[in-house]
């Protein structure tokens, strides 16, 4: 019996001995990883965002949105002691440079960002493992999604990029010969409003730009552009003429826009009675998220570009 409790004892010790380490480095790297979460200039205006993420210790190393677009962090530090991080990333694209502080509490990450005439806050959440896998795969995972859902993300998936392609939801449900749905519609751009890692389009030129079909991305900028220019909104009636689609079709589109927080009723200034969520949906430029080109080629493909 001795002998038999020795021997397991022993066993127990060496299990210990290779699982400590293993334990201690999770226990004691609160930063290495995936951060999934939001940035914004308010409550009400917000992109999605991921932050990949690794520190050995002393250095601490990451990309903004990994993928083949992939932004990496620069002068980034952490202090374990304080759990407070900063980082600075350089978006080119467009002559932008953010700083960002932030304080590491458990798997929560919250704090502020700045850049030259605008400032804002951030919230990110560590992701688990089975995310991990999903952001570091070759194809996204695209969990939680029906049938049609998945299939729309994938000619999506394949078809940006190509020729320049910005295709929109609108086009692949047309190709995929699916029955046009606002409701299903809003699944997916949903999804890839709250999914920015799927795609280096989706992160160059937005979400707005490829969920919205063209009538609502018109009715928009028929707004928005009285709305900066301080001039009387227009009716629905003029939308309706402006777009060249019915009534029931504006209003219809006017909704869309609002669940999206594109647009919100505000009965006060008249006219149709929505103004824009954010100053940023009045001045988009250089964003293209009102914006759209539609291309078809002899081949009977058809796909949006900027």
């Amino acid at each position: 019996m001795k002998v038999r409790a020795l021997s397991l004892g022993l066993v127990l010790l060496c299990i210990v001995a290779f699982a400590s380490p293993a334990l201690t480095q999770k226990a004691t790297d609160p930063l290495t990883g995936t951060w999934k979460g939001d940035w914004g200039p308010s409550a009400t205006d917000r992109n999605s965002v991921v932050l990949e993420l690794k520190w050995d210790g002393k250095i601490l190393t990451g990309t903004v949105n990994p993928g083949p677009d992939a932004i990496a962090i620069e002068n980034a530090s952490f202090d374990p002691k304080e759990m407070k991080i900063h980082f600075e990333v350089n978006l080119t694209a467009r002559n932008r440079r953010y700083a960002v502080d932030g304080l590491v509490e458990k798997d929560k990450m919250t704090g502020r960002w700045s850049r030259s005439g605008r400032s804002g806050d951030f919230q990110l959440v560590r992701a688990n493992s089975k995310e991990d896998e999903a952001l570091a795969s070759d194809r996204p995972k695209l969990t939680g999604l029906g049938a049609d859902e998945r299939r729309i993300l994938e000619y999506l998936l394949d078809d940006w990029g190509k020729d320049f392609s910005v295709t929109s939801i609108d086009l692949a449900m047309r190709a995929l010969r699916i029955r046009s749905s606002d409701e299903l519609r809003f699944r997916v751009g949903s999804y890839i409003k709250e999914h920015p890692e799927l795609h280096a389009t989706l992160r160059r030129w937005g979400w707005q730009t490829l969920v919205l079909p063209p009538d609502e991305k018109l009715v928009a900028r028929a707004i928005v552009n009285r709305q900066r220019d301080r001039q009387p909104l227009p009716s629905i009636a003029e939308i309706a003429r402006l777009v060249g689609i019915s009534q029931k079709q504006t209003k219809a589109a006017l909704a869309m826009l609002e669940r999206y927080h594109i647009l919100k009723p505000d009965k006060s200034a008249g006219g149709v009675g929505y103004v824009a969520t954010e100053s940023r949906y009045l001045n988009w430029q250089p964003w293209l998220d009102f914006q759209f080109h539609t291309v078809a080629l002899s081949d009977g493909r058809i796909f949006n570009t900027n």
